[in-house]
């Protein structure tokens, strides 16, 4: 079974660190030829770690891009939160929904911001991944998250793409305010210039 650290950081988490473990709970798998069940835990694993050549083995096999753990979260979701470029742009290939999204309403750029990950993000927005896109809980956007975590080349890349620096949290925060509140000074005279 696999266990997957706590997926998602909140704009005003001090870093990506673990906070705590997460089983992730699967349906049980497809058959693959000779009667042996694709275990879709493994397929998370396998995304979640950069394990491409896994992952191309199970897509192989007849693993569905698209399947989802109980949180909702797909293998996309999983390689964009640790900047898997090449399993991201192969998931997208094989059909991935690019802005699926989980239970909080998730997607995997979401996941890919909190990340120093410029190249995963590109390929997310490449793809038309929606730049303003929002979870549920917080209403955290993209934008909000790298700029929480101080990742001036991702929100630089968000900012091309037409991210939208005045969107506000449910306090009423900004992708700046946040910035600031984490002493992100290079990203705060970056979204400042803005103006």
């Amino acid at each position: 079974m696999l266990w997957f650290q706590a997926t998602f950081v909140s704009c005003t988490s001090k870093t990506k660190k673990d906070t705590g473990k997460k089983e992730v709970e699967t349906k049980p798998g497809k058959q693959e030829p000779g009667g042996k069940a694709l275990e879709p835990d493994l397929f998370f694993e396998a995304a979640l770690n950069g394990d491409l050549e896994g992952i191309r083995s199970m897509l192989r096999l007849g693993m569905d891009v698209n399947i989802t753990e109980e949180e909702g979260r797909t293998a996309l979701m999983f390689a964009g939160y640790n900047g898997h470029t090449e399993i991201v742009k192969l998931l997208i290939d094989r059909g991935a929904v690019v802005d699926s999204r989980d239970l909080a309403d998730r997607t995997a750029l979401l996941y890919a911001a909190t990340g120093p990950f410029p190249e995963t993000v590109k390929v997310l927005l490449e793809k038309k991944a929606n730049i303003n896109a929002v979870d549920n809980g917080e209403h955290f956007s993209p934008l909000m998250h790298a700029a929480a975590e101080g990742n001036l080349d991702v929100v630089k890349i968000l900012i091309d793409y037409g991210a939208d620096p005045t969107l506000k949290d449910v306090d009423g925060d900004t992708a700046e305010s946040f910035a600031r509140q984490k002493g992100h000074t290079e990203v705060v005279e970056y979204l400042k210039s803005l103006k």
